[in-house]
C-alpha cells in the first residue's frame, strides 16, 4: 500500500481532513452556524473509514496486500553537512490501532456534542476546535521522527488550551487554561532537552535511526538515560502524571465532550503512546524502565486515593484518568508492552463513555456536583445502566473489557518479581473499584437531593446512541485479547530486539491472579455500597474523626500549596526583585539621564538671548579654555586665536 500513490493519499488524508475541516469552519463557521457539525463529523467520519483502511492493510486483511507497516519520507528540512530532517509517515500495528482509536472517539464525541452544545454561541468553533485537535493527535501518531512529533506534540498543547479556556468568560477557564498551559511548558522544555541530546549525540531524530546508535554504542549509557528520562519527564506532564499532574483537575471547565476526547485519547496519544512509540530506545536503559515503572505505579495509587473523596463527578473521573494512565505506565515500564497497550485500547472507549455520561448528567441537571443528584436511576435508566456498564469496566470485573487488560499488567508485574509495584497495582484496583461506585451510587441511588434531579429526564437520542456504541465496546472491546485467543497481543507486540533486551517470556493467562484482582474488585464495590448505600452516617463519621487525612486527599495530597511554595512563590520573589531593579537601576538611569539633558538645556537656553556681547564673551572664554589645554608652548598661538577672535566678534557687532 505504501509504494502505491494511492495508497499514500490515504494514509496522509486521515490527519489532513480534520485540518482541512478546520479551516472551513475557521473562515465560514459564522455562515454554516450549527451545520458546521456535518463538516466536522464528514471529516472525521471519512478519516476513520480511511484509518480502518490502514489497519486492514498493515494487518493483512487487504487481498493482495501483504502484512506490514507503512513507511514513506520525503526530504523537508536540509541542513547541509548538518544533515536533514525528513517528513512522513510510519504506520505499525501500535501506529494503526492508535488511529482508528482517536477518529472512534472523536466521531462519538462529536455526534455527542450535537446535543450538548445544542444553540451555544460558538458552536462553530467548538467544532472548529475539536478538528484541530483531532487532526494534532492523528498527526503525532503518524510521526517517524521527534521532529515532526514535537510539532504536532506543540499543537497538541495549543489546542488543549483553547479547549481548556473555551469557557474564557469564567475566570476558572482562563486560570485553568494558564496552570495547563504552564506546566506543560515545562514537560515540553524537557522533551526539547531529551531530543537535542539524541540528535547530538545520534546525529539523527528517527527513532530506529536513534535506537540503532544506541545499540551501536554511540550514545553513552549515562548520557541515553538522562535524554530517555527527559522524555519521560515530557511525556508526565502531557499524561498529567506524577510530578506534573497538578494541571488536570482544573481543566474540567473546559466543554465536558472534549474532556472526553482528551482523556481517553489526547493524553494517552501524546503521553504514553511516546514511550511506547520509542520502546526500543527505553528497553536499553534499565533505569529509564524502572523509573517510568515507579512513576506509573505512583500515580496510579496517588490519583485512586484522591478521587475518593471528590465531591464533582467530572473530577472523580479525572483522577481516574491519571490512574489508569498510570497503569499504562507500569505495564510498561515492567516489560509488558503488549498489555499496556492492550489497556490503552480498552481505556479509551470507557473513559470516552464515561465523559460522555458525566457530560449527559451536567448537561439535564446544569451541575456536576454529586450533592445535586441521586435518585435518578429511575428518571435516566440508559445513563445510569451505561454508567454501570464503564464502572465495571473501568473495576477490572470479569468479563468487561478492562479486566482483560488490567489483569494482564497486574500479572505480568508480579511474574517479573517486582512486588512493591504488584502491591501498589493490587491496592489501586480496591480503591477503583470504591471511588467509581461511590460516585454511582451518589449520583444514582437513594432519594433525588435537588429539584433538578426530582424533575431529570434521560439525555435525547442523539446523545445517547454515542454512548450506547461506547457502552457495547466497554463489554466487548477486551475480547480481542482473550487467552488462547489473543489476537490483539499477537498483533501489537513488542520488537524482536525489545523482547530480547528485557529476556521476555510468554506467560501463561494467571487464572489465579484473575480470580483474586476480580474479587478485590468486588470488594471495593461492596465497601462502597456499605458506605454510601447502607451506612452513610457511618462514611460521615470517619471522615470527621480523621479530618487532615480527609483535607490531605481533598486537596490532591497538597502538590498544588507544595508547587506554590517552591517556585510559584519564588518566582513572584524573583519577579519582584527585577522589577525592582528595572526600576531603580535601568529605567532609573534612563530618566536621570534624560533629566540631565533636559536640565542642562534648560541651563544652556540663557546662553541664546541674541546679544552679540554676550556671544563675544562666549567665545573669548572658550579661547582661553582651548589655551589652558594646550599648555604653555602653545600660549603665543593661544594668544593670537584670542586676538583675531575678538577682533572679528567686534567686527561683526559693530556691523550688526
Amino acid at each position: 500500500m505504501a509504494d502505491s500513490v494511492g495508497g499514500q493519499l490515504i494514509v496522509a488524508a486521515i490527519p489532513a481532513l480534520p485540518i482541512l475541516s478546520f479551516v472551513i469552519l475557521v473562515f465560514f463557521g459564522r455562515y454554516l452556524k450549527e451545520n458546521a457539525q456535518y463538516v466536522s463529523v464528514f471529516a472525521v467520519a471519512s478519516a476513520l473509514v480511511f484509518s480502518v483502511t490502514v489497519l486492514a492493510s498493515v494487518a493483512g486483511w487487504l487481498p493482495g496486500v501483504p502484512a506490514g507497516p507503512i513507511d514513506y519520507a520525503v526530504p523537508w528540512i536540509q541542513l547541509g553537512d548538518g544533515g536533514a530532517f525528513p517528513m512522513g509517515v510510519y504506520v505499525d500495528p501500535l501506529a494503526a490501532v492508535m488511529l482508528v482509536v482517536v477518529c472512534f472517539v472523536s466521531l462519538m464525541v462529536q455526534l455527542f456534542s450535537g446535543g450538548f452544545m445544542e444553540g451555544h454561541p460558538r458552536f462553530a468553533w467548538y467544532y472548529a476546535v475539536a478538528s484541530i485537535f483531532t487532526a494534532s493527535m492523528l498527526g503525532l501518531v503518524v510521526s517517524p521522527n521527534f521532529i515532526q512529533l514535537y510539532l504536532f506534540w506543540e499543537l497538541v498543547g495549543a489546542t488543549s488550551y483553547l479547549i481548556h479556556g473555551f469557557f474564557f468568560e469564567r475566570p476558572a477557564a482562563t486560570y485553568a487554561a494558564l496552570k495547563a498551559f504552564i506546566v506543560n511548558r515545562v514537560a515540553d522544555t524537557a522533551l526539547f532537552i531529551g531530543i537535542i541530546i539524541f540528535w547530538r549525540q545520534a546525529g539523527t531524530v528517527s527513532f530506529t535511526g536513534i535506537s540503532d546508535a544506541a545499540q551501536s554504542g554511540f550514545i553513552a549509557p549515562t548520557l541515553l538515560t538522562v535524554a530517555l528520562i527527559m522524555v519521560l519527564l515530557g511525556c508526565t506532564g502531557k499524561s498529567a502524571q506524577f510530578p506534573l499532574h497538578v494541571w488536570l483537575s482544573n481543566a474540567m471547565n473546559g466543554p465536558t465532550p472534549l474532556s472526553a476526547l482528551i482523556h481517553a485519547a489526547a493524553m494517552i496519544v501524546s503521553g504514553v503512546y511516546l514511550i511506547a512509540r520509542t520502546y526500543d530506545i527505553f528497553v536499553q536503559s534499565p533505569a529509564a524502565m524502572l523509573t517510568v515503572a515507579y512513576v506509573g505505579a505512583i500515580s496510579a495509587f496517588m490519583a485512586a486515593t484522591m478521587a475518593l473523596v471528590q465531591k464533582d463527578i467530572k473530577q472523580v473521573i479525572a483522577y481516574s484518568t491519571i490512574s489508569q494512565f498510570g497503569y499504562i505506565m507500569l505495564a510498561l515500564g515492567v516489560g509488558a508492552y503488549s498489555a499496556g497497550v492492550f489497556h490503552i485500547f480498552n481505556h479509551a472507549f470507557f473513559k470516552a463513555l464515561l465523559f460522555l455520561i458525566a457530560g449527559g448528567l451536567g448537561y439535564m441537571l446544569a451541575s456536576y456536583k454529586m450533592a445535586d443528584m441521586g435518585g435518578l436511576r429511575r428518571r435516566m435508566p440508559v445513563t445510569f445502566w451505561v454508567m454501570v456498564i464503564a464502572g465495571l469496566s473501568l473495576a477490572g470485573v470479569f468479563p468487561f473489557s478492562g479486566f482483560w487488560s488490567k489483569e494482564a499488567i497486574v500479572s505480568e508485574t508480579l511474574a517479573g518479581g517486582h512486588y512493591v509495584l504488584f502491591a501498589l497495582a493490587v491496592v489501586t484496583i480496591l480503591l477503583t473499584a470504591f471511588y467509581i461506585f461511590r460516585a454511582i451510587f451518589m449520583t444514582f441511588g437513594g432519594e433525588p437531593k435537588s429539584e433538578a434531579a426530582r424533575n431529570a429526564v434521560d439525555v435525547p437520542g442523539v446523545m445517547a446512541v454515542p454512548m450506547i456504541a461506547l457502552a457495547v465496546l466497554s463489554i466487548g472491546s477486551g475480547w480481542v485479547g482473550l487467552p488462547g485467543a489473543d489476537w490483539f497481543g499477537g498483533f501489537v507486540a513488542p520488537s524482536e530486539f525489545a523482547s530480547g533486551a528485557l529476556g521476555l517470556e510468554p506467560h501463561p493467562f494467571n487464572y489465579i491472579m484473575a480470580i483474586v484482582s476480580t474479587l478485590v474488585a468486588l470488594a471495593g464495590i461492596g465497601l462502597a455500597y456499605v458506605l454510601c448505600v447502607r451506612k452513610p452516617a457511618f462514611a460521615e463519621a470517619m471522615a470527621r474523626r480523621l479530618p487532615r487525612t480527609y483535607r490531605f486527599l481533598e486537596n490532591g495530597w497538597y502538590f498544588d500549596t507544595l508547587y506554590d511554595v517552591l517556585f510559584v512563590r519564588s518566582a513572584k520573589r524573583l519577579a519582584r526583585v527585577a522589577g525592582s531593579f528595572d526600576r531603580r537601576v535601568i529605567r532609573g538611569s534612563v530618566e536621570g539621564l534624560s533629566r540631565g539633558v533636559g536640565w542642562t538645556g534648560e541651563r544652556l537656553r540663557g546662553m541664546q538671548g541674541g546679544a552679540v556681547q554676550s556671544y563675544a564673551l562666549f567665545l573669548l572664554l572658550g579661547a582661553l579654555a582651548i589655551g589652558v589645554v594646550a599648555g604653555a608652548q602653545g600660549v603665543v598661538l593661544v594668544a593670537g586665536l584670542i586676538a583675531i577672535f575678538t577682533v572679528a566678534v567686534i567686527a561683526v557687532g559693530v556691523r550688526l
